[in-house]
């Protein structure tokens, strides 16, 4: 399973509540917390939110988190009809490895129980530590 590469399929995996994971919305909230949050405060119903495969999620309220991922690049187009459309957040390069890596170690805490599960998010992460020390090591131009 760890085999398996770190995808826009395997987000939208982690983050839908109907998955066979079985963690129901814990991805999400930590998706919010560790990707999302840490760069701007945003007000979202974690609970009522749906999550298309091509990773458009939306609450209840109409408030919607567009994610896009491409190689070595995260952008995550917040909208809340109540206010402004701002610039969408960024993460490239070593912080989009970074980011992903701490989303996947604060999701890895939470499967204890679910062995199989735990090691395949343990393989996905080691996979992003593995790119983030190559590319200190040998620096890509």
């Amino acid at each position: 399973m760890a085999s398996k590469s770190f995808n826009t399929a395997t987000i939208a995996r982690l983050l839908s509540h109907e998955d066979e994971h079985g963690m129901r919305r814990v991805f999400m909230y930590t998706f919010l917390n560790e990707v999302i949050r840490q760069k701007r405060p945003f007000p979202f119903d974690c609970e009522s939110a749906q999550v298309s495969p091509n990773l458009m999620i939306v609450d209840n309220q109409g408030r919607s988190i567009a994610v896009e991922q491409r190689r070595n690049r995260l952008s995550l187009t917040l909208n809340d009809q109540r206010s402004e459309t701002s610039p969408p957040i960024e993460y490239k390069g070593e912080a989009y490895r970074q980011v992903l890596l701490d989303w996947l170690i604060a999701c890895i805490r939470y499967t204890s129980l679910q062995p199989e599960f735990r090691k395949e998010l343990t393989g996905y992460a080691q996979s992003i530590q593995r790119r983030i020390w190559l590319t200190k090591v040998l620096p890509v131009h």
